[in-house]
């Protein structure tokens, strides 16, 4: 974490805030964004990506440009990227969240 959501991650008055605090903060997402990239390029490799929060799976896969599945998608939407990730070398990496589990 870094130095100052360490700070108010400890705040008494954030503790409604922790959960938003460990799982956005910078370096989970750096974290998250490296080995992507040392997966995905480096090794060719194919990544799912599952997130509890739909906040912060929304807000990562938004910003590392990558397909998501989560509550809202529609079953076309969800068919064709699932289609994708496994027969295409352009989406090798999907974001789902746990609602997938349940269908």
């Amino acid at each position: 974490m870094t130095k100052e959501f360490f700070a108010e991650y400890f705040k008494k008055e954030n503790s409604k805030k922790k959960q938003a605090l460990y799982v956005m903060n910078p370096n989970k997402f750096r974290a998250c964004e490296f080995l992507i990239r040392l997966h995905e390029r480096e090794r060719g490799d194919k990544i799912i990506v599952f997130a509890d929060n739909l906040f912060a799976l929304v807000e990562y896969a938004m910003k590392l440009r990558k397909p998501m599945i989560y509550g809202a998608t529609s079953h076309l939407e969800r068919t064709k990227i699932l289609q994708a990730f496994k027969t295409s070398r352009d989406v090798n990496t999907i974001f789902l969240s746990k609602v997938v589990n349940k269908h």
